[in-house]
């Protein structure tokens, strides 16, 4: 659903952009004797609702903001979208409260001019508007999401299911054979660093590139005496933090602490969790000297 209500701004605040800036062209476009009636028309419709129009995109515009970054005041040229758009209404409103005072269509339409430079830029930023097939792909991502966080993901319920069947099996055993308490030192030592158990790696700081909901997810993982000591997301496409962002802030140090690029995924952020782990491995195969990851 946050996917829908992103696009549908998204694409609501762009169009009304261009239908409050299209007035003024209108009017320029339908200047002198030869004037076109329906341009007249439509300019004049146009014009009764350009304040409607306004107070809309500003709305549209933060909602837009706030399900696609979590926080409208972010620094981006989206925000400064919405600034301009607020500044118009008050450009407008001094127009109309101080009528004959002071000129102000002429900072109006400069304003507007800025609005639409920095509307073409946010649009450049976030690589253009998403199109039905990249929407209709991240809308099935996120409804199986949503179908994780409630129910968990299959490899947690098969997780879930192998545990039953070992504490099953744990039990069965105990019962039949509890005279054999005597268990070899090396099978009991539980290795800390499960990828010295398969992999040598050469120290060094390497830079990963993997999938997650979005693509180009990249991670930087520092490895020193064959051991992970950093892992860190250093650029990504993610869609909303709410969600990637628990996975951001856990997974990284999960993997440092398990020293294991293969964790747990968190719950509702599959994708991104997957998404660092695979650029783990990306990154790491790079100092590999011998062994598998």
């Amino acid at each position: 659903m946050i996917i829908l209500l992103n696009v549908v701004t998204a694409w609501t605040s762009v169009f009304l952009a261009v239908l409050l800036s299209v007035v003024y062209i209108l009017r320029l476009a339908n200047k002198g004797k030869s004037k076109d009636t329906f341009i007249g028309r439509l300019n004049r419709k146009l014009r009764n609702v350009h304040k409607p129009m306004g107070i809309l995109f500003v709305i549209t515009a933060c909602t837009h903001g706030f399900f696609s970054s979590g926080a409208i005041l972010s620094f981006n040229f989206g925000t400064l979208c919405m600034l301009m758009g607020i500044i118009l209404g008050l450009t407008y409103w001094l127009r109309k409260a101080y009528k004959g005072t002071c000129s102000w269509c002429k900072p109006h339409r400069i304003l507007t001019v800025v609005l639409l430079a920095f509307l073409g830029i946010h649009l450049w930023e976030v690589g253009g508007i998403m199109g039905p097939q990249a929407f209709m792909t991240a809308f099935a991502r996120e409804l199986e999401s949503n179908v994780e966080w409630v129910y968990g993901s299959e490899s947690d319920l098969q997780t879930s299911a192998e545990e039953i069947t070992t504490e099953t099996e744990s039990n069965q055993s105990n019962a039949t054979a509890q005279s054999d308490t005597t268990v070899d030192d090396q099978v009991a030592t539980v290795n800390q660093n499960l990828l010295m158990e398969t992999a040598d790696i050469a120290d060094g700081t390497y830079t990963g590139v993997a999938d997650g909901f979005g693509p180009d997810l990249t991670v930087s993982v520092t490895v020193s005496g064959n051991q992970l000591t950093a892992v860190s997301v250093v650029s990504h496409n993610e869609n909303n933090v709410k969600y990637y962002g628990r996975a951001i802030n856990a997974v990284p140090a999960e993997i440092v602490a398990n020293q294991t690029p293969y964790v747990d995924a968190v719950s509702g952020a599959t994708y991104t969790s997957n998404g660092i782990m695979n650029a783990v491995v990306d990154a790491l195969q790079q100092g590999l000297i011998s062994g598998n990851i």
